[in-house]
């Protein structure tokens, strides 16, 4: 910094001298443009002058006091520029060498030389034209006289001496006054006459020098060479400045670049430090999420186990006590995970890791369990709980389903929670703005806000009154949540309140909308308890009491429950045994649940449904069980409603399973018995490039839902299937005339969905089955190849809908 400071200060001072130096270089450059100026016009009166004074000279001088008047202003103004240079010096010091004093002396003395030659040729001129008038007078006397012929020849040789070539006109007019006939005597004219005439003669020969003098080529070529000698001066002075200039230019030029070189090199200091600093930093802040993931993950863990055992206990136990106080157990659980929620997702909108889902939904979806949660809350304090969605049925939103929820929950939740008496009322519409948004009121008639506090209630840990705490409890963190991700999503939240009358919070999400046709919403299947006999479950869990809870909860449920304690065991379990179900924990010894997963599906190649039950709520760790194959993410802790809800979820699936393992069974059975007999490949043995179906251009159609599609998937792998077994079933018994029929029905299948290769073979065996003569086995086989290549496939595009539901 000091070297910058140091430069600055050089750069000022060099920079101060240049200007000071430029200004002074073009005031005398101003000077010297003002003295040349005032050479050029002076010089050009003294010219002015002498033309008039020539051409005057050479005729009649008519006014010769004004000329003399012009004469003498002329040697003032000459005077008044010497006088305005003489006593002090011109320039400054550091231009003392230029010639602009010399150049104004010679000047001045030039011109004052040419104005007195000047001067005398006027004097000149009057004199010559007073004698040649007084000749002319006396001639004119003379020829009044009676003697005019005598005197005519005398006198005529008399004016001879007139004769000169300049008086040309004046002899011409004395020559008709002599011989007019007057008679003059001779001897007074020779006298007088010959005086004149010699006093006319030395002026006329005497003005003819001036005149050749004034005339002179060489007279006036001081004029131009000190009007070119100025002009060389004021070119040098300009050419000073442009150096200047271009020097000040490259010395700011110098500076700049030395400046950004220090910045560079400053900044990469800076940054160097900034970088030490924010590596500091996201350590601090890494192990602040390591914390709060590691210790979410085992008070979650925790709070499964006892919250699993007070919902078994609620469930199991014949007295009320022991129900309500299992209940009091469990309401107070939840509401430390509530909490525990609060604190994790404050740090991930502090740390900017909040991350938005975009999926569809509708009012429906994020008010039905609000409504189930929150009314019976309000229906315990006696408040009337309302719901008012004026959004259109056929509206369905574009956007983060889960934080909507969120939101609400903290909201109306509180509304109820600060609510003694009254109503709690919470309100969807759209607001009439471009692009519409959806505009979301929450009101209640609880104990209000004061006004001066409404700006505060927002900020972390902090709420409205220091005894809300204490009398409600809370962290202060759930409405600065609701703002973060309120704007997060793009959106506004304000609040209006009325201590003791009530509060009124209003959010305006702009969320997209589209229409959707009446019969996609009528289509909407309604989810029921849908559990297939028999239903046995691998239960994937180190934790004893976890695995208890979760065994509880699906004997509840009518499954049937084998337990390993790590991956290993499952895979061990998995070689030898058929699921419908594994529910896989991650963080095991041995092996976690993600790599089990990834063993399970790239090993043993099973398709069993996979639910990863996990106490990591941050999205990466779902997210990774996702891509390792899992089915669907559980959270700890478990719920039973919700493992329920996952199972109707996956029932299209459960089922597909158990129907490819019963035709492999049945298929490795009549195998043995007939080495002819149609078989079903393993999948990993059939070539996966055999597939059409993701050509298909039905499935691609841009207009086609996520659930229209799941349907005809499922759809087609029934038939597919159904069709298979058929083939094999016909073949085996050799009925080829129902074979025809099952041949020109996998004809259908294979034009409706586009699949050419399978109708190609589906035709050829077709026409030798209608002529009663059984197909070829070889045919048949690449024929049930096709269609189990293209199941699979379809099972392959299910799984992946289903992954992209959302994550619960």
């Amino acid at each position: 910094m000091n070297k910058i400071r140091l430069i600055f200060l050089l750069f000022f001072s060099l920079f101060l001298a240049l200007v000071s130096l430029i200004i002074l270089t073009y005031s005398e450059h101003e000077k010297v443009s003002e003295y040349g100026e005032s050479v050029r016009e002076l010089g050009h009166e003294v010219l002015e002058m002498r033309d008039q004074i020539t051409n005057a000279a050479l005729a009649d001088i008519s006014n010769p006091y004004q000329i003399s008047a012009d004469l003498v202003r002329l040697e003032i103004e000459l005077q008044e520029l010497k006088d305005s240079y003489k006593g002090e010096s011109i320039h400054s010091t550091f231009f003392q060498d230029l010639q602009t004093t010399q150049l104004l002396e010679h000047f001045h003395k030039a011109s004052i030389a040419n104005v007195d030659t000047l001067d005398k040729l006027v004097g000149l001129s009057v004199a010559r034209q007073f004698i040649l008038q007084s000749l002319t007078l006396q001639l004119i006397d003379s020829h009044s006289a009676n003697h005019r012929e005598a005197a005519r020849g005398h006198d005529s040789e008399k004016l001879n001496v007139l004769s000169t070539p300049e008086l040309n006109i004046q002899s011409e007019l004395l020559a008709s006054v002599l011989f007019s006939g007057s008679q003059i005597q001779h001897q007074e004219i020779s006298s007088e006459l010959a005086d004149l005439s010699k006093t006319f003669a030395e002026l006329n020969q005497q003005q003819k020098v001036l005149l050749s003098q004034v005339l002179s080529v060489h007279n006036m070529e001081y004029l131009e060479q000190i009007e070119h000698q100025f002009t060389d001066l004021q070119d040098q002075l300009e050419g000073v400045i442009v150096k200047l200039i271009i020097t000040l230019a490259l010395l700011t030029f110098a500076f700049s670049f030395a400046i950004f070189i220090f910045r560079v090199f400053e900044l990469k200091r800076n940054n160097l430090a900034y970088q030490e600093a924010a590596d500091k930093a996201e350590k601090a802040n890494e192990a602040k999420s390591l914390f709060l993931a590691t210790m979410s993950h085992e008070l979650r863990t925790l709070m499964n186990g006892v919250l699993g055992i007070a919902q078994i206990i609620k469930e199991d136990s014949q007295s009320a006590d022991t129900r309500q106080q299992a209940q009091i157990i469990i309401d107070s659980g939840q509401h430390l995970v509530t909490i525990l929620n609060d604190i994790l997702d404050f740090s991930k909108v502090e740390q900017g890791k909040m991350e938005l889902e975009y999926s569809p939904f509708s009012v429906a979806d994020v008010v039905t369990h609000l409504d189930k949660t929150l009314t019976p809350l309000a229906e315990d304090k006696g408040l009337a709980f309302t719901i008012k969605d004026n959004i259109p049925t056929h509206i369905q939103l574009i956007g983060d389903s889960a934080r909507t929820r969120q939101i609400l929950f903290n909201l109306a939740g509180n509304a109820v929670k600060f609510t003694e008496s009254g109503k709690v009322e919470v309100e969807f519409l759209i607001a009439p703005t471009t692009p519409p948004s959806v505009n979301i009121l929450v009101t209640d008639t609880g104990i209000g806000i004061a006004e001066d506090k409404t700006d505060h209630i927002f900020t972390a840990f902090e709420q409205a009154e220091i005894s809300t705490t204490r009398k409600f409890g809370g962290t202060g963190l759930g409405l600065s949540i609701v703002k973060q991700l309120v704007e997060l999503m793009g959106g506004t939240i304000t609040v209006t309140s009325r201590l003791n009358f009530g509060t009124r919070f209003a959010i305006s999400l702009p969320l997209e909308m589209h229409e959707l046709e009446e019969q996609v919403i009528d289509q909407t299947p309604t989810k029921t308890n849908k559990t297939l006999d028999d239903f046995s479950v691998l239960l994937v869990e180190d934790n004893k009491i976890n695995a208890m809870v979760i065994r509880k909860f699906c004997e509840s449920i009518n499954l049937t429950v084998e337990n390993a304690y790590d991956g290993l065991q499952a895979l061990d379990k998995l070689v030898s045994n058929q699921y419908d179900l594994i529910i896989m924990d991650n963080h095991m010894p041995n092996m976690s649940g993600i790599e089990a997963i990834q063993k399970i599906r790239n090993e043993l190649k099973l398709t069993t449904v996979v639910f990863a039950c996990t106490a990591d709520v941050f999205k990466e760790a779902h997210d990774e069980f996702i891509m390792s194959g899992a089915d669907f993410v559980l959270t700890k802790p478990l719920q039973k409603n919700s493992l329920q809800n996952a199972i109707n979820e996956f029932h299209d699936q459960f089922e597909g399973n158990r129907h490819n393992l019963a035709n492999e069974h049945n298929l490795l059975t009549k195998g043995a018995s007939n080495i002819t007999m149609l078989t079903r490949h393993p999948q990993n043995k059939l070539p996966l490039t055999e597939e059409e179906l993701s050509r298909s251009q039905v499935l691609a159609q841009d207009d086609l839902k996520s659930d229209e599609k799941l349907k005809c998937l499922t759809s087609l792998v029934d038939e597919l299937e159904n069709e298979i077994d058929e083939l094999i079933e016909l073949f085996s018994d050799a009925k080829q005339d129902d074979l025809s029929r099952t041949l020109k029905a996998v004809k259908e299948i294979a034009a409706r969905y586009e699949m050419n290769e399978v109708l190609e073979l589906a035709s050829s065996a077709e026409q030798i089955a209608d002529q009663h003569i059984m197909p070829e086995a070889e045919l048949l086989q690449q024929l049930i190849n096709r269609l189990m290549v293209n199941s699979h496939q379809a099972t392959r595009l299910i799984h992946k809908l289903h992954q992209q539901r959302k994550i619960g």
